[in-house]
C-alpha cells in the first residue's frame, strides 16, 4: 500500500492518503504521524517520503505557489474522503497507526453529476477555508465577511438565484446538503447564508421581473447580501404571531416603523427583506406585506448589539426601522406572503444544525480512533462505552441525513401537505441530533472538551440555537402530531 501526504488547509498544512485496495481516503493525524515518525528523513521545502510500517508516505507541504499532485480515486472509494478532521495528533500511540475507510462519511442517495459538483464545492470551501477561521467569528462575533468573499468568487452565493440572471438555481436536494458542509466549517455562515437563500426564493416568487433583474444581478455580480427580518421583541411564533411593524400608505409608498430583532447577519446585510403589516387592515391575510430597504437607508439603525452565547457570528442585531419605502421597492400584493411556499427557512435550519452534528461526530471518531487515556495501551475506541456512544450518534447523524434528503425531495414535488410535514420532522429531529451530537461529543472527551483550544464546547454552544429556532421544535412537533391525525395545521399562523 501507498500513503500521500497531500497538503492541506494554509501554508505548510499537511494531508495523507491511503492507496490501497479498499480504496482512497485521507486523514491530517496520518500526515502528523509521518512527519513524527522515528525513521523519518529531512523534508525538502515542498515534498518528500516517509517510510513507515504501513507502508510509503509521500509528503507534500503547501505553500501559495505549489499544489499536489492529483489522482483519480479508484472505483469504490469514497466519495467524500478528503474530510479534514480536527482531531488529537496520533503521536500517543503505541503501535503504528490502524489504517482503514473512514466511517464517518455516510453515503447520500444517489446525485446527478451537477449536484456532487456543486455540493462538493461547498464541502471543499468549508473543509479548506471556514473551518480554520470559525473560532475567531465566534470568539469576537464577528461577521464572516471573508467566507462570504469565498462564496462569491466560487459562485455560490448565487446558489438559489435563477440561471437565468446568472445563479445557479440548486434544486433543494443540492441546496441542503451544500448549506449542510457549509455549517460543518463554520455554523454562523451556514445559518446567516440559509437567511440570505431563502429571501433570494422569496424575490424570486413574489417579485417582478423588475426585482428579480435588480437583485439578483446584485448578488451575482457585485455579492450583495439580503437578510430575512421578520422577529420582533414580545413575539414568539409558539401561537399566532402579531406583527407590530407598521407599513403606513404615504404618497409614492409607505412609511414603516418597527423594532426587529434575530436580524441575522445585521449591518453586514446590504438589503433587508422586511415584512410587517399595512395601517388599517384587520387580519395578517390581508395585510402581511415585505419590501426591500437599503442599508444605507437614514432610518435603519442598530438599538442593541448581538451577544449571544452561540451562533455569534451571525450577528443577529435588534434593528430599528424608520424609513420610507417607495412603491417600487415593495415585494408583492398585500397577503401575498401566504400563498407561496415557505418551508425554505426550516429546511435550511435542518440542514445547518445536522452539519454541526456531523462535525461533532466526526472528531468523535478520530478522537477515540487515536487517543489513548493511560493505563490503557490502546486507543478508546475499544472500550465497549465508546463504542455504543458512537454507534448511537453514528445511527442518529445517518437517519437525520436520510430524513433531511427525503424532506429536499418531497419539496421539489410541489405537495404542500407532504412537505409541511416531512419538513417539520427534519427539522425538528436534525436540530435534536445536531445538539445531541454535540453533547456527547462533549463527555467523551472529558474536562478537556470544555476547553476553547477545541471545537467541542463551541459547536455545542452553537447547536444549542437549534431546537428554538422558530418555530421551536415544540410548535413543530404539534404540527407534526394533527398532520398524523388528520388534523387542521399550519406551521406559521399570523394573527
Amino acid at each position: 500500500m501507498t500513503v500521500s501526504v497531500l497538503s492541506g488547509v494554509g501554508r505548510g498544512a499537511l494531508w495523507a492518503r491511503l492507496e490501497s485496495p479498499r480504496g482512497h481516503y485521507a486523514t491530517p493525524d496520518l500526515a502528523t504521524a509521518a512527519t513524527r515518525a522515528p525513521r523519518r528523513r529531512q523534508l525538502p521545502t515542498n515534498h518528500g517520503h516517509v517510510a513507515l510500517p504501513c507502508g510509503v508516505i509521500h509528503v507534500y507541504q503547501s505553500d501559495s505557489s505549489s499544489k499536489p499532485p492529483h489522482r483519480q480515486p479508484r472505483a469504490g472509494a469514497l466519495r467524500n474522503s478528503l474530510t479534514q478532521i480536527r482531531g488529537p495528533s496520533s503521536a500517543t500511540h503505541k503501535k503504528p497507526l490502524d489504517v482503514g475507510p473512514s466511517i464517518s462519511v455516510f453515503p447520500l442517495p444517489p446525485l446527478s453529476d451537477e449536484q456532487r459538483a456543486v455540493i462538493d464545492r461547498a464541502a471543499a470551501l468549508a473543509r479548506e477555508r471556514f473551518a480554520a477561521r470559525a473560532a475567531k467569528y465566534d470568539a469576537e462575533s464577528a461577521f464572516p465577511y471573508e467566507n462570504y468573499r469565498d462564496l462569491h468568487q466560487a459562485r455560490l452565493l448565487a446558489l438559489t438565484v435563477p440561471r437565468a440572471y446568472g445563479g445557479v438555481e440548486a434544486d433543494p436536494i443540492t441546496y441542503v446538503h451544500a448549506l449542510r458542509e457549509i455549517a460543518k466549517g463554520c455554523s454562523a455562515t451556514g445559518l446567516t447564508f440559509n437567511m440570505h437563500c431563502t429571501v433570494t426564493g422569496l424575490i424570486a416568487a413574489l417579485g417582478t421581473e423588475e426585482h428579480r433583474r435588480r437583485y439578483f444581478v446584485e448578488i451575482v455580480e457585485r455579492g450583495a447580501l439580503i437578510a430575512s427580518i421578520t422577529s420582533e421583541p414580545e413575539q414568539s411564533f409558539r401561537d399566532k404571531y402579531v406583527l407590530q411593524t407598521v407599513f403606513r400608505p404615504v404618497p409614492g409608498g409607505y412609511h414603516v416603523a418597527g423594532v426587529k430583532q434575530f436580524c441575522s447577519l445585521g449591518d453586514a446585510a446590504d438589503y433587508y427583506f422586511l415584512t410587517g403589516v399595512v395601517e388599517g387592515t384587520t387580519s395578517a391575510r390581508d395585510g402581511v406585506i415585505s419590501a426591500i430597504v437599503p442599508r444605507t437607508d437614514p432610518g435603519v439603525k442598530v438599538e442593541g448589539l448581538w451577544n449571544a452565547t452561540g451562533m455569534r457570528g451571525t450577528i443577529s442585531h435588534t434593528i430599528r426601522y424608520d424609513s420610507m419605502v417607495p412603491a417600487a421597492n415593495v415585494i408583492g400584493e398585500p397577503g401575498a406572503l401566504f400563498n407561496i411556499d415557505l418551508s425554505g427557512f426550516a429546511l435550511g435550519y435542518a440542514a445547518v444544525y445536522l452539519g454541526i452534528g456531523e462535525a461533532a461526530f466526526e472528531f468523535m471518531v478520530e478522537y477515540a480512533r487515536t487517543k489513548t487515556l493511560k493505563p490503557a495501551t490502546e486507543p478508546m475506541s475499544h472500550h465497549p462505552l465508546v463504542q455504543r456512544t458512537i454507534a448511537e450518534v453514528g445511527t442518529a447523524i445517518r437517519a437525520a441525513r436520510l430524513l433531511l434528503h427525503e424532506a429536499a425531495r418531497v419539496r421539489m414535488t410541489g405537495d404542500k401537505e407532504a412537505t409541511m410535514l416531512v419538513v417539520n420532522q427534519a427539522k425538528t429531529y436534525s436540530a435534536d441530533v445536531g445538539l445531541m451530537a454535540t453533547e456527547r461529543a462533549l463527555r467523551l472527551a472529558g474536562g478537556r472538551g470544555i476547553l476553547k483550544d477545541l471545537p467541542l464546547e463551541r459547536w455545542h454552544r452553537d447547536a444549542l440555537a437549534g431546537p428554538v429556532m422558530p418555530p421551536a421544535n415544540d410548535r413543530r412537533l404539534e404540527t407534526i402530531g394533527k398532520l398524523l391525525c388528520g388534523l387542521r395545521a399550519a406551521t406559521l399562523e399570523f394573527q
